[in-house]
C-alpha cells in the first residue's frame, strides 16, 4: 500500500511539474506590408496596416492590396492556422498585370519583443473580357521564420492565389485571401533546466523509497 501510494505522489508531482513547465504562452504581434520592385506601370502606396501595388498597362489597372493583421492567441492551445493579413484584388477597364515582391513583417511584443520578415514574389495578370478572368499569386519565403522563443510557420508551403476581382469597375474581392501561418513556441532554456531537475528530484525519491522493505 506504501509503495502504491508513494508511486501516484511522484505520478502526480510530475503531472504538476510539468504542467506549470508547458502552460500556454499568449504571443501577441501585429503584421504589415511593403511592396517593391514592381514591373513597368506599377505604383506602390506603402502604409500601416494597408499598403497596395497598382500597374496600369494597356486599356485598364489592376490591383492588389494587403492588409496587416493583429493577433493575440494563446499557444498552446491554438485552434488552427492563424491570419498574417489578407490579399484583396481590384480591376479597372480591360485589366492588366504585374509582379514585384511584399516584404511581410511580423513585430512581436509578447512573450518577447523583436520582428522578422517573409518576402513574397508576387505575379498576376487580371483581365476583363466581358467576365472578369485570370490569376496571380503571392509566393513567400522562407517556409518560417523564429521571434525568441516562437517559430511562424506559412501554410500551403507560403502559396497564396489571389482571387480574381468580382468585376472592372474598382471593387476589390471579398473577403479577400490570407496569408496563413501556424505559431508554436519552444520553452526557454530556464524552464527546460528546470523541469529536468524537478523530475530527477522525484525519481531519486521514489527510488530510495522503493527500495526500502
Amino acid at each position: 500500500m506504501l509503495k502504491t501510494a508513494m508511486m501516484a505522489l511522484v505520478v502526480t508531482g510530475l503531472m504538476v511539474l510539468s504542467a506549470s513547465i508547458s502552460k500556454a504562452d499568449t504571443v501577441t504581434f501585429t503584421t504589415a506590408g511593403v511592396f517593391s520592385g514592381l514591373s513597368i506601370g506599377g505604383v506602390a502606396v506603402n502604409g500601416n496596416p494597408v499598403s497596395t501595388a497598382t500597374f496600369t498597362n494597356g486599356g485598364g489597372s489592376i490591383t492588389i492590396k494587403f492588409t496587416g493583421s493583429s493577433q493575440s492567441i494563446a499557444v498552446p492551445p491554438q485552434n488552427g492556422a492563424v491570419s498574417l493579413g489578407i490579399f484583396q484584388t481590384a480591376m479597372t477597364g480591360a485589366g492588366g498585370s504585374g509582379s514585384g515582391t511584399l516584404l511581410l513583417t511580423i513585430t512581436q511584443t509578447s512573450p518577447t519583443g523583436g520582428s522578422n520578415s517573409f518576402t513574397g514574389n508576387l505575379s498576376a495578370n487580371f483581365i476583363f473580357s466581358g467576365v472578369p478572368g485570370g490569376g496571380g499569386t503571392v509566393v513567400f519565403s522562407p517556409a518560417s521564420v523564429q521571434i525568441g522563443a516562437v517559430t511562424y510557420t506559412l501554410s500551403n508551403s507560403g502559396t497564396v492565389t489571389l482571387s480574381v476581382p468580382p468585376n472592372n469597375t474598382g471593387t476589390f474581392s471579398s473577403p479577400g485571401n490570407s496569408v496563413e501561418a501556424t505559431v508554436t513556441t519552444v520553452p526557454e532554456p530556464t524552464s527546460m533546466m528546470l523541469l529536468g531537475s524537478g523530475l530527477l528530484g522525484l525519481a531519486g525519491v521514489a527510488r530510495r523509497r522503493f527500495g526500502r522493505k
